[in-house]
């Protein structure tokens, strides 16, 4: 397959990462129910589009990985920014271009692969086991079925396919690794001309004058804070009492329609190697194969090593890199032939080639755990648990929602919502956007509604707005107090003060510029530093992370060249506090690859091959999308 890939491109990428579409909602827009021939794309490569709905649905979830990654940090105007949803959008793209290069190149996830990469995923166990009827209901609730979601896992599954063959095949060369640590461990030898700070009394004071042009000319600094002040009303899940508790006639009916929660199903251990055939090959593709099969099944019954019969004959790209290697499997979830053909065998057994939809299997069946399940004695303190557990988040899911549907009636005032509902209305003092006394004023989403301009303008309250797992709240602007420009009077001291520090900025600017210009004119630093009387600073060996001279002084010295014999590389820095200084590069020592442990060695190599994996997978993108008509109506999204 690699072959293939590399005839039809080259070079390379950084890492694509294709998520996974776990929680797709559906969005209808008005047009729905007018026109349906209306266009509705957000984007289209070659004759696939992508649709509002995809990408709405995508935007949906890079928003709650965005929330749960960052937490208070979380900035809901950068997130839902033009730019945000232009780079969202040229990731699917480039997604469904690689989705089509995949499709061209025959690429196939097979089911026992698919089986596996699902009973691993953590939101679909219960007891820290894949639950069935968890992976059901949880797809339902979202409006989806095991045949849809499986389908698209398989596209996403399919999609990556191509990144790790690649990752896999790559190698970095002992050239590479050496000049990596030569770089990485590199020392540089320094000479260092410190300028401090011009003296306080090197700049005159102004006259007001001078102050008042210098506010004029810098007016947009000086404005007063822009602050709110805000009404709230909290939905607090623990403060909702459950009061009765479950009937023993619910708690064995809820049992009863959960068991698979509390049981096993029989599981096997299995090894596979597929040969591909099309299910509408030719009948002498079709015999070519099964003869095939027959070969590799006779092989591994006769001593041979089956991982590496699958690992050098396998057509299941997913699987073959391991050994063939499937993990426990579960019934209903394998074509059907596979599942019959697996659950019938013994243990250590190799079966005869099992015919599927994707061609012919030689099974090894490695290990099996029998099916188990719970009494209801064991398992009920956890669904009496259950229950109230469920019952508080039905119940706040319920009072939230009438607390909602109150404001909406009246979105301009929650008193009435509050008063109704029994809950409380609670009021802050004004604060800016970085938040105030109120624990509520540091909720990023909180103070997104809060300075936006339409919730300023109207007045009204805000959808909800989660604060944690077990708190909603409902958020109205009470009150707005615009930025405004502060008088000469109340900045009188700020202006002078920054008024001083930009001329003290000036004069060490021009000092160092006018130093600079005579090394350029060919003095030497020591003879610089002679005549202004300061001590020249000589540093060798100084390497990236030195901590004994200034951070800023170390990264510019590692951006110079390398100097010629007696030509030193030099160049100013800038300080802080209006300090400034001119560093000089007089040899540069490369790091000794050969001092390195050979398992940090092995690392870098890894990553090298990693990088350049990614590289060449970016470049495939980029030569593909050359041969593909892409269009974009951003104006959608």
């Amino acid at each position: 397959m690699l072959t293939a890939l590399r005839e039809k491109t080259s070079g390379w990428i950084a890492t694509i990462i294709i998520g996974l579409l776990i929680v797709p909602f559906a969005f209808f827009g008005v047009n729905n129910y007018f026109d349906s021939s209306i266009e509705t794309w957000v984007a289209k490569v070659g004759e696939s589009e992508i649709s509002q709905d995809d990408f709405r649905s995508r935007f949906d979830q890079y928003r709650q990985q965005m929330r749960r990654m960052l937490g208070d940090n979380y900035d809901g105007a950068s997130i839902e920014s033009a730019e945000s949803k232009s780079r969202l959008l040229d990731n699917m793209i480039e997604a469904e271009v690689l989705r089509q290069v995949s499709q061209e190149l025959g690429l196939v996830v097979g089911r026992g692969e698919l089986q596996k990469e699902i009973s691993q995923m953590e939101v679909f166990h219960t007891n820290g086991k894949f639950d069935p009827q968890q992976y059901t209901l949880l797809l339902a609730s979202q409006g989806m079925t095991p045949r849809g979601f499986e389908a698209r896992m398989r596209e996403d599954m399919t999609i990556r396919a191509l990144p790790t063959a690649l990752n896999d095949s790559a190698l970095a060369t002992t050239s590479e690794v050496d000049n990596y640590f030569r770089l990485r461990d590199q020392t540089r030898d320094l000479n260092v001309l410190m300028l401090e700070a011009p003296a306080a009394d090197a700049v005159a004071d102004p006259s007001e004058e001078t102050l008042q042009a210098y506010l004029t000319e810098h007016s947009d600094r000086y404005v007063s804070e822009e602050q709110v002040a805000i009404e709230y009303v909290i939905v607090d899940a623990s403060a909702i009492d459950v009061p009765a508790q479950a009937s023993e006639e619910s708690l064995r009916e809820r049992y009863e329609t959960q068991k698979s929660r509390y049981s096993r199903p029989a599981q096997r251990l299995a090894s596979h190697i597929l040969v591909k055939v099309a299910a509408d090959a030719p009948a002498q593709a079709q015999q070519d194969a099964q003869a095939r099969a027959d070969e590799l099944a006779k092989q591994a019954r006769g001593g041979a090593d089956f991982a590496e019969l699958a690992k050098q004959h396998s057509d299941d790209i997913g699987s073959k890199s391991a050994g063939g290697d499937l993990g426990w499997l579960e019934p209903g979830f394998l074509d059907p032939a596979f599942e019959t053909a697996l659950f019938a065998m013994q243990k250590d057994a190799i079966s005869d080639p099992v015919k599927s939809s994707e061609g012919w299997h030689v099974i090894q069946l490695r290990d099996e755990r029998p099916g188990e399940i719970k009494s209801f004695e064991e398992v009920r303190a956890e669904l009496e648990q259950d229950y109230n557990q469920n019952e508080r988040e039905r119940r706040f899911s319920e009072l939230a929602g009438r607390l909602v549907d109150e404001v909406f009636q009246n979105p301009t005032e929650l008193k009435a919502a509050a008063d109704k509902l029994g809950l409380q209305l609670q009021t802050t003092a004004t604060f800016g956007r970085a938040g105030g006394a109120d624990p509520i004023t540091f909720n990023r989403d909180v103070l997104n509604f809060a300075f936006a301009p339409g919730s300023i303008e109207k007045g009204e309250g805000s959808d909800p707005i989660k604060l944690d797992e077990a708190r909603t709240a409902v958020v109205r602007v009470a009150e707005h107090k615009p930025s405004v420009p502060l008088s000469f009077a109340e900045v009188r001291d700020q202006l002078l003060s920054d008024w001083r520090r930009e001329q003290r900025q000036n004069l060490a600017d021009k000092r160092a510029d006018d130093l600079l210009q005579r090394l350029n004119n060919g003095e030497s630093l020591a003879d610089l530093a002679a005549d202004v009387g300061v001590e020249l600073r000589s540093e060798a060996g100084v390497g990236r992370g030195a901590v004994n001279l200034d951070r800023e002084v170390v990264s510019k010295a590692f951006t110079l060249a390398r100097p010629a014999e007696g030509s030193p590389s030099f160049a100013k820095v800038d300080l802080p506090a209006e300090r400034r200084a001119l560093v000089e590069v007089t040899k540069v020592n490369d790091g000794d690859p050969n001092s390195v442990p050979a398992m940090e060695r092995q690392a870098v190599s890894q990553q090298i091959a990693q990088t350049k994996a990614a590289i060449e997978m970016q470049d495939m993108i980029d030569k593909a999308k050359q041969g593909i008509e892409i269009q974009r109506a951003v104006d959608r999204l």
